[in-house]
């Protein structure tokens, strides 16, 4: 039933329990899933049969029953992506996730103690990089996750060099989406701009990996000339059939069971504990407002002119926060016309 129209990845924050207060964190769902409904849910995700699961929350080691639920996401031939802030890890905990085949990502935005540690307030640096090179000792980290800020995309070359030194194949740049005190933290679209081209030139002379979490990436990547290489393989985060904004086409899992179409959204599409995962995707699917989000030509403002929209569609979270129009262009696009005049002024 599912199976030509599965979302491209289901996104669960199993718990809002964390060990840590992050200068960027989203918050958090009061509550959370009880084993029975987690593994019934697990049930349905597998029926939808989506690429893959990311397994996030919160801090997911923090749950009670995350290996018994790992374990069933095995036993259901599911592609699981961990994301985690590293500093629970330990050997015992990295050879069970071996065990169960799980892909880890560990969060490090930043590259130097100072600023990995006032965006990450409870973490310490040190810790977290032995984790971070046990774990791909192990050949189990994936990839480190850089999510990008106005306070640390200055060390995106710095980050690449600490990739390196710690043995992470890739890095997951993830754009910055609404949190609490956003528009402080948001890049502008200038700075997006020279994040952007620093990301590349860091690929350049290292030699890691990377995906960019923004549709406009490739864009900007065409339109200033940038050398960029799509990466082998995929990191968890993103669809790597499309470069354009996937808002609708995948499905995020609140802890208490709130479904929302974006990982980042402030659009609820439904409750598991009221229905299945099944039955809410299949509303998504014939949602009018859901055909229209995903038709680029719904798009106003300077997308209409871009040669780029259909790649791109611009990241529909963020530019509704913005803006409070889901169709608007995006406030934060390194083309939009304005930046491109200062450029050629």
């Amino acid at each position: 039933m599912f199976e030509s129209q599965s979302p491209y990845l289901v996104d669960w924050a199993m718990t809002g329990k964390c060990n840590l207060h992050c200068r960027h964190c989203r918050g958090m769902t009061q509550g959370e899933l009880s084993t029975e409904r987690a593994r019934k849910l697990i049930d349905e995700i597998a029926e939808l049969k989506p690429g893959w699961v990311i397994v996030e929350g919160g801090e997911p080691l923090l749950r009670h029953d995350l290996f018994e639920l790992l374990e069933l996401m095995r036993q259901r031939q599911l592609e699981v992506h961990l994301i985690t802030n590293g500093t629970l890890l330990n050997p015992q905990i990295l050879a069970t996730l071996k065990q169960l085949g799980v892909r880890v990502m560990i969060s490090i935005d930043g590259a130097t103690p100072a600023t990995y540690e006032a965006i990450r307030n409870g973490a310490d640096f040190a810790t977290v990089i032995k984790s971070a090179r046990n774990c791909a000792q192990e050949g189990l980290l994936e990839a480190i996750n850089f999510t990008i800020l106005k306070m640390n995309y200055g060390e995106i070359a710095k980050v690449f060099e600490l990739a390196a030194s710690i043995g992470a194949p890739k890095i997951n740049f993830i754009g910055l989406k609404p949190c609490a005190d956003y528009p402080e933290e948001l890049l502008t679209p200038e700075e997006y701009d020279e994040a952007i081209r620093l990301t590349c030139q860091g690929a350049q002379q290292t030699g890691i990996e990377f995906f960019f979490d923004e549709p406009f990436f490739w864009a900007v990547v065409k339109e200033k000339g940038l050398l960029a290489q799509v990466p082998v393989g995929g990191a968890g985060i993103l669809a790597p059939s499309t470069s354009a904004c996937i808002f609708g086409e995948y499905l995020f899992v609140e802890p208490n069971g709130e479904v929302k179409p974006c990982s980042f959204s402030p659009m609820t599409v439904g409750n598991v504990n009221e229905k299945p995962l099944t039955e809410i995707w299949q509303e998504v699917l014939t949602s009018d407002f859901f055909h229209q989000i995903k038709d680029p030509r719904s798009r106003t403002g300077y997308c209409q002119s871009c040669r780029y929209l259909a790649d791109c569609k611009g990241c529909r979270s963020r530019t509704f926060v913005l803006t409070g129009d889901w169709f608007s262009s995006d406030p934060c696009c390194p083309l939009s016309p304005n930046l491109i005049a200062k450029t050629e002024d």
